[in-house]
């Protein structure tokens, strides 16, 4: 406990002691405030592992930003405007080791929704900075502190302005993030720097026509990623999940092709050679669903991504990674176990024909007959 932390509670214990003079008898009565048993922390790791518990009280000791702010979220709305006072992201950083320049840091939420930023976002240099200002860690906002702050400990950037705008998301961020809003972290529990490692081994191929495009784990992740619940029904009827999942969606993966063809279909294909096979209905989002108790509920709507995270940590091999796909619902809905191709190694993009046939077109049938019959023998 700090000396600070030591007198505040010293000073609590005096003011609540009341004493009562009685004849022969003294009576000393503490009232109980359950708000001292938590006491509002961020834990900082370092890129060597080390890490610290830094708590509100240390915060306010620490040098303070007070600025009027607010952002732009996915839709173009402004959001969060007001007065948000806090410490930088780069001081709580230095106080874990600070990074090097190919160093990221991972702002994490307590849901398990994170961010993750380049050296240049921390520590803008004077051109950045004229655009998105300081990067903190609010912990007030239009004077209510937290834990009273429903958003918690929240990530925001304060540019001069007081407008952190989608425009000057992108105009800072390599790659150009969804929006400014999703940037801005709430409920923040951990800031940790990770250590740059070089490129990696290439963990897939995207492929479509003659164009292959090679990937590593810092490329995928610089596609941008989403993050939500998602869980699955084997045909045995055991549901799994659901979990918290972070990837890239497989819209986002197609659209790195200059062209798309009006209808195609996507093979995933695993290390040990197995290929599952999607419609674009699939990929696009439309899916055969179930209930949380697992009964049948027909279509469902679902962000279909390409997951290296699960539950804040990398992909185990036991959990299907490096890479997998899955199947984000936000209604708590599942999906069939055998859509959840395990070790992706290689996607593939064949065009397909608009209508007619038997081949896999948005209105026919999602899946060929012979397919279902293979993807069952692998089921989850």
């Amino acid at each position: 406990m700090s000396a600070g932390q030591r007198k505040l509670h010293g000073v609590l214990a005096i003011s609540a002691i009341v004493v009562v003079a009685t004849i022969g008898a003294i009576m000393v009565m503490v009232p109980s405030n359950p708000n001292l048993d938590t006491v509002p922390e961020v834990k900082l790791i370092g890129a060597d592992g080390a890490f610290v518990n830094v708590s509100l009280t240390e915060m306010t000791e620490m040098s303070i930003i007070t600025r009027n702010g607010s952002f732009q979220n996915s839709y173009g709305n402004v959001r969060g405007a007001g007065e948000y006072t806090g410490v930088l992201i780069s001081d709580l950083v230095e106080l874990v080791g600070g990074m090097e320049e190919n160093d990221t840091v991972k702002v994490v939420a307590s849901d398990g929704y994170s961010q993750t930023f380049a050296y240049s976002k921390v520590y803008p240099n004077a051109s950045f900075w004229s655009i998105q200002g300081d990067m903190v860690l609010a912990y007030e906002y239009n004077g209510t502190v937290v834990p009273d702050y429903e958003d918690g400990f929240r990530l925001i950037f304060l540019p001069e302005d007081g407008y952190y705008s989608n425009a000057d998301a992108n105009a800072t961020t390599d790659p150009d993030p969804f929006g400014a809003g999703p940037q801005c972290v709430s409920d923040v529990t951990q800031i940790v720097v990770m250590p740059y490692t070089g490129p990696g081994p290439v963990l897939f191929t995207l492929n479509f026509n003659d164009t292959t495009l090679q990937y590593r784990m810092n490329d995928l992740i610089a596609l941008g990623s989403v993050s939500g619940e998602g869980g699955y029904k084997r045909t045995s009827g055991t549901i799994v999940g659901p979990d918290s999942y972070v990837g890239v969606p497989f819209t986002t993966l197609m659209s790195q092709f200059p062209s798309l063809p009006d209808n195609y279909s996507v093979i995933v294909k695993a290390g040990d050679d197995y290929e599952s096979e999607y419609t674009k209905r699939i990929v696009e989002g439309t899916v055969n669903g179930y209930n949380p108790s697992g009964d049948p509920v027909g279509d469902i709507s679902c962000t279909m991504i390409l997951a290296y995270e699960m539950n804040s940590a990398p992909l185990s091999t036991e959990a299907g990674g490096p890479l997998r796909v899955a199947f984000l619902n936000e209604d708590g809905n599942l999906t069939d176990g055998f859509n959840w191709a395990r070790n992706v190694v290689n996607i593939t993009m064949v065009e397909e024909p608009l209508s007619g046939g038997l081949l896999l077109s948005e209105d026919n049938i999602t899946t060929p007959v012979p397919f279902m019959c293979l993807t069952l023998l692998n089921d989850e």
